[in-house]
């Protein structure tokens, strides 16, 4: 097994990462679910493992976080082992459980918090947010049609397809996005579940991280009917 990534960032890298992080709060544009892209989408550099670079955002990935560590041995492949991560927010956390939680009221059930869900069903979904190997836009951009990926341990099948969008009159000149879609099983587009990028290609010591839009209901419309047990 290979040894623990150090989690800290090296002075040059750290401050390029955080440049980088206030570029794209300053420009930006709104995105399908109501978050925002990046128009530079420029590669950042995380001297760190992914796993490292969730724990140093700023609590914007506390839920990930938490869930990471308690589905087990997960921690231990986001450290060391090369995957693309595709990141969903606190918000998207708290969206999952609100729908949950309100049909569990009605049902005259106690609440559920992410100390107390399914672990097996939390696994589950889990892990469709991570792809086997690295994905980045410009390894996604020669598929027209995107590509069939298989998710970490169950090798369940997701897809991604790459989208440029059009900016200020110049068409493909706007922002890079990824759409991340679980299919159902289904070869019908309508039938799948698609949540879309805010930022894109975060390079780290062990793979690719893509930030997912905070408007993303964690576990692709499944998570309620999981949990509710």
């Amino acid at each position: 097994m290979k040894s623990l990534f150090k989690n800290k960032i090296k002075a040059g890298g750290g401050i390029w990462l955080m440049a980088g992080l206030l570029l794209f709060a300053i420009g930006c544009s709104k995105s399908h679910e109501g978050a925002y892209y990046d128009y530079q989408n420029r590669n950042a550099v995380y001297e760190g493992s992914t796993y490292a670079f969730l724990k140093s955002q700023g609590g914007l990935y506390d839920s990930l976080v938490y869930v990471i560590d308690r589905v087990p041995n997960l921690k231990d492949t986001i450290e060391n082992f090369s995957v693309t991560l595709f990141a969903p927010t606190n918000q998207c956390f708290t969206n999952a459980l609100k729908n949950l939680n309100e049909l569990r009221g009605s049902q005259h059930k106690a609440p559920l918090s992410l100390s107390d869900i399914d672990l097996v069903e939390l696994d589950t979904l889990l892990c469709r947010y991570v792809i086997k190997g690295e994905y980045t836009t410009d390894s996604l951009s020669k598929f027209t049609d995107g590509v069939g990926v298989e998710s970490l341990r169950y090798d369940y099948d997701m897809h991604l397809r790459y989208n440029r969008q059009d900016a200020n009159g110049y068409q493909n000149g706007g922002p890079q996005e990824i759409q991340l879609s679980d299919p159902k099983s289904s070869i019908f587009e309508r039938y799948w579940v698609t949540t879309y990028t805010t930022s894109v290609n975060i390079h780290t010591t062990n793979g690719i991280v893509h930030l997912l839009s905070g408007g993303h209901e964690f576990g692709f419309g499944e998570f309620t009917r999981r949990m509710n047990k």
